[in-house]
């Protein structure tokens, strides 16, 4: 049987539905308003993370790519793109498309923000090519480590400028014991100084177009390595040897004060232990100290010193020379040091230098400045060749540096060697 609802009853029943069908009503309303809102306020949010996550990840890729190439690996592919560039007649932006088009566009980047620098610096480059300081920098670096000179640690100095003044010591303090009420005797160095100033070393390097053309790795480091060595050999030979004449800067052998150039006795074991001996007592005798002292001389002298014997048979140096000193103090041979120098009626000789490298001094502007040409000519080492007839392209590098001794008396020369002629 039907319970009977009372109209009180029946109103509070529907009160109570409808409120809670309101509420809910309300609430999801109010809900999605909500979350429309947020939704609204975190977009430029989102697309912000977006941003960031892309330069997050363009970086790493650009690090991870930067990591994989070799050390100067960088430059050559930069040289490779610029003679690209020069043989289209393209320009800078060229360089720009050839390398992004490689998928380099950080060395792209890197390109523009140099020549950008370099413009509102006023340095221009003579219509050739500056290589972006943070790549040349792997370059000279390797020159560094194939060169004798540099390797023997003398003291390097940037020169930025073109210009370096570098105060020198022109002769030692003197001093002596004094009575009483007698004055102190004049205990000051004479001090001059050395003008350093950018000698251009130009280093020529053909390369194959086809190493131009296609992008790789193996290319870039054939490039890295022809051109260190076109530095390195022609830098030696001018920091060892040059008369300062002629753009070249002066080297050791013309720094040496006359003093300390000795005439070497014949090849036996007694006479090399006078001659070398000498050598070591001239810088001695000059108060030079016992710094950073090398040996530098030419593969032929390694040859003679590490052959020569004793009268039992042992082998006099060799034991210390293959654990890459002499007498005490390190040394390094190039062929750099001549082996034909004329003395009286010699045409055979050579050279050996001790050096204290502490006293000598390299001014380098830190920067290379290539140019490239399509029909330039080159000696080979036999004949004159013309680029274009080879399909090459001619690379030419220019190093800025100069070479000073900041004490002539911390270099002793051993002239008419002979050993192993």
């Amino acid at each position: 049987m039907a319970q009977d609802v009372t109209k009180t009853q029946l109103n509070d029943m529907v009160k109570d539905i409808l409120t809670a069908e309101l509420g809910k009503s309300v609430a999801d309303a109010v809900e999605a308003s909500v979350a429309k809102s947020v939704e609204k306020a975190l977009e430029p949010v989102r697309a912000r993370q977006s941003t960031w996550e892309a330069q997050i990840l363009g970086a790493q890729q650009t690090a991870d790519k930067a990591k994989a190439r070799g050390k100067g690996e960088a430059a050559g592919r930069i040289i490779r793109a610029f003679a690209s560039s020069k043989a289209e007649g393209t320009g800078l932006a060229g360089i720009e498309r050839t390398l992004t088009g490689w998928g380099d566009a950080d060395l792209a980047k890197a390109v523009m923000a140099s020549r950008e620098k370099a413009l509102s610096a006023g340095s221009g480059s003579a219509g050739g090519f500056i290589v972006p300081d943070e790549y040349s920098t792997d370059i000279l670096d390797a020159r560094r480590a194939m060169t004798v000179v540099r390797r023997l640690g003398p003291r390097e100095f940037p020169m930025v400028n073109g210009t370096l003044h570098l105060p020198k010591v022109a002769t030692g303090s003197s001093g002596g014991y004094i009575g009483e009420n007698t004055n102190a005797p004049n205990t000051q160095p004479v001090f001059g100084e050395n003008v350093l100033t950018a000698k251009k070393l130009a280093a020529i390097v053909p390369i194959s177009n086809d190493l131009i053309r296609y992008s790789s790795p193996q290319a870039d480091a054939v490039v890295r390595d022809d051109l260190v060595r076109g530095l390195a050999v022609n830098e030696d030979a001018a920091f060892l040897r040059g008369d300062g004449t002629g753009g070249s800067p002066r080297g050791i052998r013309n720094w040496a004060a006359s003093g300390n150039v000795i005439a070497a006795s014949t090849f036996s074991l007694a006479n090399v232990a006078v001659d070398f001996g000498a050598a070591m007592l001239g810088l001695m005798n000059n108060n030079v100290p016992p710094g950073r002292w090398a040996w530098i001389f030419a593969p032929r002298t390694w040859k003679a010193l590490t052959m020569l014997q004793t009268t039992t048979g042992d082998f006099a140096f060799r034991p210390e020379m293959s654990a890459g000193t002499l007498f005490g103090f390190p040394y390094a041979m190039t062929t750099a040091v001549p082996i034909n120098l004329t003395v009286g009626s010699n045409a055979d000789c050579s050279e050996v230098y001790l050096v204290n490298f502490d006293d000598m001094a390299i001014a380098d502007s830190q920067r290379l400045i290539i140019d490239a040409s399509t029909e330039a000519a080159y000696n080979n080492g036999s004949s004159v060749v013309a680029a274009f007839s080879l399909d090459q392209t001619v690379i030419r590098a220019i190093a800025e540096h100069d070479f000073a001794a900041r004490d002539a008396n911390a270099i002793a020369v051993l002239t008419n060697v002979r050993y192993g002629a």
